[in-house]
């Protein structure tokens, strides 16, 4: 018998990601964006979530897939990273097409990127897995949060 972890299947343009719940605050519609001046062009800006002040990348664009536009009923994942050196939690609001369902995902199951083929920072995905018919790509949490995202994240 294979453990088996519980992940968050979600699609940013026509691609699905997974990435484990353990990493996952919560799913919300989209509030209020405040603009952060002379941001990278994938950081749409902070939003505010139950009194958390928390930088949202614009996911097609990080993931070098073409912009998501939000619209309305547009969703973003607040996803969680602890910070063991600081004792905490920081958090990353991720725009995403749609949310799709929880699997169980069999760790050992998951494959290397076949990097050659994509043009993106192959740093932000873990490998791929198949999920029924569907291949996903696990999104590496750690690497999301490297770069400009660590300056924009409340360091108290």
């Amino acid at each position: 018998m294979y453990a088996t972890e519980k992940h968050l299947v979600f699609q940013v343009k026509d691609q699905f990601f997974t990435v484990n719940v353990i990493n996952v605050s919560s799913i919300i519609q989209m509030p209020k964006v405040y603009k952060v001046p002379q941001a990278p062009n994938y950081i749409i800006g902070m939003i505010n979530v139950e009194g958390d002040v928390i930088p949202v990348i614009d996911s097609g664009k990080k993931l070098m897939m073409g912009g998501i536009l939000v619209e309305e009923r547009s969703q973003a994942l607040i996803l969680q990273r602890f910070d063991e050196e600081n004792d905490k939690y920081h958090k990353l609001g991720f725009l995403v097409t749609d949310i799709k369902d929880v699997v169980d995902v069999t760790p050992s199951k998951i494959r290397a990127l076949p990097i050659s083929k994509y043009h993106f920072d192959e740093r932000l995905v873990e490998g791929m897995h198949k999920i029924n018919e569907e291949f996903c790509m696990q999104i590496s949490i750690d690497n999301f949060y490297k770069d400009e995202i660590e300056d924009l994240i409340d360091k108290e």
